[in-house]
């Protein structure tokens, strides 16, 4: 990616890595984008720091004030697993280090990796479930290795943890070919059909499975044959989307895509406020009675990445209106300079905003507040332009209520100059009302 810049390990750490203390580092290859800088992700209560890719040490994962024992070790493994579901990937344990700095663990410069900014983590999962982690684990492993059959092993491992054992994998396997997506697992399949394998659960456990683990009966895997290596190459992605489907339909961890697809995602923390009696009375397009309360709390209305926007924040409804399945909803500050007006759709689990009708300013009172709402109101159109991500979160809890996905103009070539330009003049606007009010 253009303007992204690999350092060295110790230019790449920020002030609180260099801060003593007791850390525990696993250094890592990662066939995933990793970081180019340090980015720190709060999950299930712990706090882990990501150590960026550099031009000389293996990135990785830290913790610190942590007993360097084997179960925060264990903690920090379950959390990779998790950043490799949620990306698809793979990565691969070199080492555990630390002490009392997160040394650096040198590495060849030869050595290439794929990099990005910083994880994306909005699709990512809670797990918490044993079984679940195992499974992830046996994913990120599988995804991670360069050996062929001991990583089409730890898929078919993964079927073992998610589905059962004895005849529950082949019986699952017979229908869950049929609801494979189109790529290269259904490839594989498609393939090995018309090769003539008629049993598709068989062949992946006698001359998969089976023929990896054991070397005394037949068939098995020869690493020295070719021809063993190049058939296992084209099965892998067949067994590994199977592999991914189970985890998703037994244990319930949805892959990003999923998510994405289903866009709960965009309406859930309003389905909790609104209470589930009240969502299936919407959708079933029931009038919500009259006198109904609902304990709608005040919300910030933010971007991702952007701001934050003090014209935004401490918003209080002002208006809830049903419209067949949809709620209209308004928000309002309480001086009444500024209100944000969206619809939920709760039949098709979208949260809709028009950003030409969606944001209402007062008229100007020549205040400096005024001035400086304004401007931070160009700031946030134009963040949003930009493919901003709009998020709602409760303002005293800070629990995240609602978000989109990156606003996608359409038919429109922003010009971010004139924002800019725009932006100073009312900051300057903003500077001359305060000395004038400060007279």
């Amino acid at each position: 990616m253009l303007g992204l810049q690999i350092l060295e390990y110790k230019d790449a750490l920020t002030e609180p890595l260099k801060k003593p203390g007791h850390w525990t580092v696993a250094y890592i290859e990662p066939s995933m984008a990793w970081p180019v800088r340090v980015q720190r992700i709060m999950y299930l209560g712990d706090e882990y720091w990501i150590i960026p890719i550099t031009s000389d040490a293996y990135p990785g994962i830290a913790v610190r004030d942590a007993d360097a024992n084997d179960a925060t070790k264990e903690k920090i493994l379950q959390f990779l697993s998790v950043l490799s579901w949620l990306d698809r990937s793979g990565a691969v344990l070199v080492s555990f280090g630390g002490g009392s700095s997160p040394f650096a663990f040198q590495r060849g410069k030869g050595h290439g990796f794929t990099i990005r900014e910083e994880i994306d983590l909005r699709y990512l999962p809670e797990v918490t479930d044993v079984k679940a982690r195992l499974a992830l684990g046996l994913m990120r492993d599988g995804r991670g290795l360069s050996h062929v059959a001991y990583s089409f092993l730890s898929f078919y491992r993964v079927l073992e943890v998610a589905v059962g054992r004895g005849q529950a994998i082949p019986n699952w396997i017979t229908q869950a070919v049929t609801r494979l997506p189109n790529g290269r697992g259904k490839d594989a399949l498609t393939n090995l059909t018309a090769s003539g394998v008629s049993n598709i659960p068989q062949h992946l456990y006698v001359s998969g499975r089976c023929a990896i683990a054991h070397a005394g009966g037949s068939p098995i895997v020869d690493p020295d044959n070719p021809s063993d290596t190049n058939r296992l190459y084209k099965e892998k992605p067949l067994i590994e989307e199977l592999a991914e489907l189970a985890i998703e339909e037994f244990l319930g961890v949805k892959t990003a895509s999923t998510v994405y697809r289903e866009h709960l995602y965009e309406l859930a923390g309003f389905k909790r406020i609104f209470g589930q009696i009240l969502v299936d009375d919407l959708l079933a397009g029931k009038a919500i009675p009259s006198g109904t309360n609902i304990d709608v709390p005040a919300i910030s209305f933010q971007l991702h990445g952007k701001g934050p926007f003090e014209a935004f924040e401490n918003l209080n409804p002002v208006h809830i209106v049903q419209e067949g399945s949809k709620v209209r909803m308004e928000f309002e500050r309480e001086d009444g300079r500024l209100r944000v007006k969206f619809n939920l759709d709760f039949e098709n689990e979208r949260l809709e905003f028009d950003v030409h009708n969606g944001v209402f300013g007062a008229p100007d009172d020549n205040s400096s507040i005024y001035a400086r709402h304004k401007a931070e109101t160009l700031e946030f159109l134009a963040g949003y332009y930009g493919n901003g991500q709009l998020r709602i979160s409760n303002y005293e809890t800070g629990e995240l209520i609602a978000r989109k996905d990156e606003f996608i103009p359409v038919n429109v070539m922003p010009d971010y100059s004139e924002f800019d330009k725009d932006v100073e003049f009312w900051r300057k606007i903003e500077n001359n009302r305060k000395e004038l009010e400060d007279r």
